[in-house]
């Protein structure tokens, strides 16, 4: 079959550094304010009891999470119709549009309420991921998705630092209309700078049906998609709590700034690991590469909540993303390696869906272990469910490795 994206007449390397650049500004934008939202409950709707803003940060979480996991379903099988750019700009401007609504928000059911709407639209890195795979070369694919995770880390990081900053100085409202600005001018470099040559799929539907179902029922993706959902929960589980955990260690003064401290350097070691780990699973099965990668983020995620000072979380955190961030690209590598081109944003977009079905089910749990044995367990919570990611991930190893397991697709 001949591939519905051609990608000949694309100039890859173009398309790479100034999605790479459209999603540091994405990324630094969301890095401003979502880290904040448990202070600005405090500080803004007057949620001042740890147990129950607890609670509430994770009803916050489980239903932006909710409504994220059904618009991957929908956006990712609508882009391998009508064009992974067109699904970029939707995220993009959608984000501009609905998220700073929050900030608007007169108590926490409204601000539970924005963030579904907001959530509906929003999602730029998966679109980012299918576009950059759907159109650089099969064997820089590893190198494509490490270089793409450097944009979220890094523009993570100054969110963090520049979130915090504002915050302290000039109001939670100045930062969310900041994400905006930064999302709008996102998706402007995209529409104008970024090319893409998409061609509607040439099977009939029901050859494409058929298609696509056999690659589901792959024990491959099976293995790869369970470990999505495990790594979902696994980092998504303390995400929420990061801020509480600085105000348990360090105190009310200063929470927002050290919050954003504390994330950036977390975000350091994502970029890191970004270079490192995308370019090793182009040269090394990424399989392999898995297993110790999983055991190292799950103590360093234990070591989070043992920490009972500021230096010794901020290593901690530093280390966690170093390790942990290398386990997207390394999953996408494999997805990527199992399934048709035609498929890519298919696959993808469940991908991300699963991976939000992780931090749905940990949101879901969150609040009830936030409320009855505190913000640490937590963090502990997260390092059991990374390690169960080597149930699936060696039943791959044993079964011949990625190779073996495509002849079966």
């Amino acid at each position: 079959m001949k591939n519905n994206i051609m990608t000949a007449a694309i100039n890859w390397k173009r398309n790479l550094w100034t999605v790479w650049l459209s999603q540091f500004l994405s990324l630094a934008g969301f890095g401003m304010c979502g880290p904040f939202i448990p202070l600005f409950m405090k500080d803004s709707l007057g949620i001042s009891d740890d147990a129950q803003r607890g609670a509430w940060v994770a009803v916050f979480t489980f239903a932006g999470l909710i409504s994220l996991f059904l618009a991957n379903l929908m956006w990712g099988m609508l882009a391998d119709r009508f064009g992974r750019k067109l699904m970029l700009l939707r995220a993009s401007y959608g984000t501009a549009l609905f998220y700073p609504l929050m900030v608007f928000s007169p108590d926490v059911y409204w601000l539970i309420g924005f963030r579904a709407l907001s959530a509906l639209f929003t999602g730029t890195v998966n679109p980012a991921q299918t576009l950059l795979v759907s159109t650089a070369p099969p064997e820089r694919h590893g190198y494509v998705l490490g270089v793409l995770s450097t944009a979220v880390w890094s523009g993570n990081m100054t969110g963090y630092l520049l979130g915090g900053v504002i915050v302290e100085i000039w109001g939670y409202t100045t930062a969310f209309l900041c994400c905006s600005f930064l999302y709008a001018i996102s998706g402007l470099m995209i529409q104008f700078l970024v090319r893409e040559n998409f061609k509607r799929p040439e099977n009939t539907p029901c050859k494409e049906r058929k298609k696509l179902s056999r690659e589901i029922m792959a024990p491959g993706v099976i293995a790869v998609l369970l470990m999505f959902l495990l790594m979902g929960a696994g980092r998504r589980i303390d995400q929420p709590f990061v801020a509480m955990l600085v105000e348990l260690i360090q105190g009310d003064k200063g929470a927002a700034f050290y919050t954003g401290i504390i994330s950036a350097g977390g975000a350091v070691g994502g970029v890191v690991a970004g270079f490192g780990f995308g370019t090793l699973c182009d040269r090394y099965p990424p399989e392999k590469m898995l297993i110790p990668v999983v055991v190292i983020a799950a103590a360093c995620a234990a070591w989070q909540g043992i920490s009972t000072n500021i230096w010794s979380l901020g290593f901690a955190r530093f280390f966690y993303y170093f390790v942990a961030g290398g386990m997207q690209p390394m999953l996408l590598v494999m997805l990527s390696r199992l399934t048709s081109p035609e498929h890519k944003g298919t696959f993808f977009g469940w991908s991300a869906s699963v991976n939000v079905a992780g931090g749905i089910c940990a949101s879901a749990v969150s609040g009830l272990i936030a409320y009855n044995l505190g913000i640490r367990a937590i963090f502990m919570a997260g390092a059991l469910l990374l390690i169960s990611m080597l149930i699936p991930g060696v039943r791959v190893l044993l079964s011949g490795g990625i190779g073996k397991l495509k002849e079966k697709v």
